[in-house]
């Protein structure tokens, strides 16, 4: 009787309910503090857009040249490219202050559909890379008549 009894508490164990809450909020704060890293990192800020027929993607790289940039579709992954380099100074220049990032960074994402990857088409200006990537037709089902 008092297994039995000490079973149906644990149902009931309030305490059950705020570890479970406890864990959510942990994982909050870890999505957190992963998007403030990249940020800190200099990670670009990327927008997606689900138009009719096409993905438009959207990346803010200010400071970016287009021919330091790179583009690959496959079936439904997009990775970005792209690479920027500390200016050189003169012998009898420095900085007073530098926060301005400077390397490679690459980005990876997985696209909602499959995307026709020849059709792909890439602008850049104003520090804003637009990238329309046109989704590829869905195959309708076939219907067959048994006659």
């Amino acid at each position: 009787m008092l297994a039995r009894l000490n079973d149906n508490w644990s149902l009931l164990n309030p305490w059950r309910t705020v570890n479970g809450l406890q864990k959510e909020l942990l994982g909050l704060f870890d999505d957190f503090n992963e998007n403030l890293n990249r940020y800190r990192a200099g990670y670009p800020q990327m927008l997606i857009e689900d138009a009719e027929k096409d993905l438009i993607v959207r990346m803010s790289l200010p400071g970016y040249e287009s021919q330091d940039m790179d583009i690959e579709v496959v079936s439904d992954f997009l990775t970005i490219r792209a690479q920027r380099t500390c200016p050189m100074l003169k012998k009898d220049e420095k900085f007073l202050h530098r926060e301005r990032s400077f390397g490679k960074i690459e980005e990876s994402i997985k696209l909602p559909s499959k995307v026709k990857s020849g059709k792909v088409n890439a602008k850049y200006a104003d520090g804003v890379l637009v990238i329309t990537l046109p989704k590829e037709d869905v195959e309708k089902p076939h219907i067959v008549k048994i006659g």
